[in-house]
């Protein structure tokens, strides 16, 4: 079996990059990895691809206690 699949969670909209042009040009099957858990035929080096700004969550901030209750 080919090692040809790039599971990638979707929606692909929220990237950056163009991943189905990405995907086609590697000869690479594209499958959101939010609807299945398996990952069979998983190429070994996915490439990389950007979530957009406003896709990407906030980084915790250092040092605190989230769970601490508010005063």
């Amino acid at each position: 079996m080919t090692d040809n699949i790039w599971y990638l969670p979707g929606p692909f909209h929220r990237y950056e990059d163009d991943v189905k042009a990405i995907a086609k040009k590697e000869g690479l099957i594209i499958i959101d990895a939010n609807v299945t858990e398996d990952r069979d035929g998983e190429v070994e080096k996915p490439p990389k691809a950007t979530l957009k700004a406003e896709y990407r969550t906030a980084p915790a901030k250092v040092g605190a206690d989230l769970n601490k209750p508010k005063d």
